[in-house]
């Protein structure tokens, strides 16, 4: 769809042909409001009620656990400060059973050091 969308770039205006810079766009007029037809996809592809931005908040969250770097992943979903990329990478249950078990296991091998010490004479 977004090649689609790229080839279709071209629009018609009084001054002749123009390639528009935006993907999403209507005659070159940047689409700003698309939640009929956001419904519509959605319930198309069998996601009734799933919001745009829970695929943003989708991205933002396996970006950071795929080990991409947070300024790399905040130009991807397009966060410009870092509160805002926070509020978007939610920590889970299972994030906080991963860190539960993370140091768990890093205080049981803390425990099987052993320093031997000599006594002195």
């Amino acid at each position: 769809m977004i090649e689609r969308c790229r080839s279709e770039r071209a629009s018609e205006t009084p001054a002749g042909t123009v390639l528009s810079r935006l993907i999403f766009h209507r005659a070159g007029v940047p689409v700003r409001d698309f939640g009929k037809s956001w419904a519509t996809a959605s319930k198309k592809a069998g996601c009734e009620g799933l919001l745009f931005h829970d695929m943003r908040r989708s991205a933002a969250r396996n970006l950071i656990r795929s080990g991409v770097a947070q300024a790399v992943a905040m130009r991807i979903t397009g966060h410009e400060t870092d509160a805002m990329f926070r509020r978007y990478n939610i920590t889970s249950e299972e994030d906080l059973q991963d860190a539960i078990e993370k140091v768990t296991r890093y205080n049981e091998a803390e425990s099987q050091k052993v320093v031997v010490m000599e006594a002195s004479r």
